[in-house]
């Protein structure tokens, strides 16, 4: 067995101490690299002076980012007849609208929500759940199409939406994580079916 000379042992530890350097920059621009993929879609969608505020801490007026805050449960009947209940939505990433047939802006926006919905079709880890408050479900019938992937719920005395999540304009959209954590809010509409906004809902999975 060769034996080691003081020579060896001196550029082994030379090697070691520049490489470790490298090493630990090459894993940070890595690092940094990931979390700044992360970020783009969430810039885009609330645009980069909020998402700096809100990355510091800082409140804006209208989104929300964070990850402390349980989504309130409630449970509302969906178009088919069955009761919806956001704590049996554990393990599945909700995609939460609020909105109503007098706001011009909301029915601008559903149709990206339905066809967000066909996107997800099939999908086991993500849910699209709009509430609507309006009167009855003839009135939200003129909106939605039969036959979409879109979960709806009525909310007609607004219990849920003003009561239980505070909403007062329309629409709005929560995205609310596996473990019913609230991750973004995001007032006014969005082009919900577009590739970064479906990065954005992916990057809670």
């Amino acid at each position: 067995m060769r034996s080691f000379t003081r020579e060896d042992i001196l550029a082994a530890v030379v090697v070691v101490a520049l490489g470790a350097p490298l090493a630990y920059g090459l894993a940070s621009a890595f690092a940094d690299g990931q979390t700044r993929s992360h970020e783009i879609p969430l810039r885009a969608l609330l645009g980069d002076d909020d998402f700096e505020r809100l990355r510091r801490g800082d409140p804006t007026d209208v989104h929300y980012l964070g990850n402390d805050r349980l989504a309130p449960d409630f449970e509302l009947e969906d178009q088919d007849g069955q009761t919806f209940r956001m704590s049996e939505t554990r393990g599945r990433v909700v995609v939460l609208n609020f909105w109503t047939v007098t706001c011009g802006p909301c029915l601008e926006e559903m149709p990206s929500l339905v066809e967000l919905a066909r996107i997800f079709e099939g999908r086991r880890d993500v849910e699209l759940v709009t509430i609507s408050t309006d009167r009855t479900w003839d009135d939200v019938r003129t909106v939605i199409p039969p036959g979409t992937r879109l979960r709806v719920l009525l909310d007609p005395d607004r219990s849920v939406v003003r009561g239980q999540f505070g909403t007062r304009m329309f629409p709005e959209t929560w995205i609310i994580d596996r473990r019913g954590v609230i991750r973004m809010r995001i007032d006014g509409a969005r082009p919900w079916s577009s590739a970064i906004a479906v990065d954005a809902i992916e990057s809670f999975l």
